[in-house]
């Protein structure tokens, strides 16, 4: 095992804290046609969660704001503050805005391979040395200086490719079981609505073909189906007067 500061194998940190489109004279479109704009509420259990609830921003709001560049394969997203420590490994293309309380690490891949790190830094004993650089009572944070000085060690690119040959396919599985499992859902609450609508269907109909036959019945049966109800249930006063 080699120890190093974690800004040591990284190339770069990208973080924008503070940055709003007005800053920058533009704005938020709101389109979901244009550029997603990730923050700390978009990382959770290493997905992006609640992309539906991002901002959008335009191509010359992305330019003027991603100024180091684009996201790339293998980088990894981390939380700085509210909450701290959510991570999300980039493993396949995609084209953000890192937006409020979110780090944008890089590793250096002739020191440690992306995956090996993302598995590191989700692990307990970092994020208890994440959580001991952290600031704040109410809200806890983490400056990128701090973040940069944490501790870790790393063993040789050989045994990193050995344990990442081991853990990705467990992951995979477990993501693909995640889906699976959301798919069911869905289906089980597609099925509810549809039974639901069913009833809501029978029941107008139903209600329908009671009152097309009632109404058909003639004044003089109708009124003796009010007596009839009346001696039956009990009914003393009638909206219509006999006389």
């Amino acid at each position: 095992m080699t120890k190093y500061r974690l800004g040591d194998v990284l190339t770069i940190i990208m973080d924008y804290r503070g940055k709003t489109p007005k800053k920058l004279g533009l704005d938020w479109t709101e389109d979901k046609n244009d550029i997603v704009a990730l923050s700390a509420k978009n990382l959770k259990n290493g997905e992006l969660i609640n992309l539906d609830k991002s901002h959008y921003g335009n191509s010359a709001l992305y330019n003027k704001w991603m100024k180091d560049g684009d996201i790339s394969v293998g980088d990894i997203l981390m939380t700085s503050e509210a909450p701290l420590g959510e991570l999300f490994l980039v493993d396949k293309p995609i084209k953000a805005i890192l937006s409020q309380r979110i780090f944008l690490l890089r590793p250096n891949n002739s020191i440690v391979l992306p995956w090996y790190l993302y598995f590191y830094m989700s692990s307990k004993n970092f994020q208890n040395r994440l959580n001991g650089h952290a600031t704040g009572t109410t809200v806890i944070g983490i400056k990128q200086k701090e973040l940069r000085n944490i501790e870790i060690e790393l063993p040789s690119l050989s045994i990193q490719k050995s344990i990442v040959r081991k853990l990705v396919p467990i992951s995979k599985k477990i993501e693909i079981n995640k889906e699976i499992n959301a798919n069911l859902a869905n289906r089980y609450q597609l099925k509810y609505l549809i039974n639901k609508l069913f009833l809501i269907a029978f029941s107008l109909l139903f209600s329908f073909l009671f009152w097309n036959i009632f109404l058909n019945m003639g004044v003089i049966v109708m009124l003796k189906f009010l007596i009839l109800s009346s001696l039956i249930f009990g009914i003393k006063r009638f909206p219509i007067c006999f006389g």
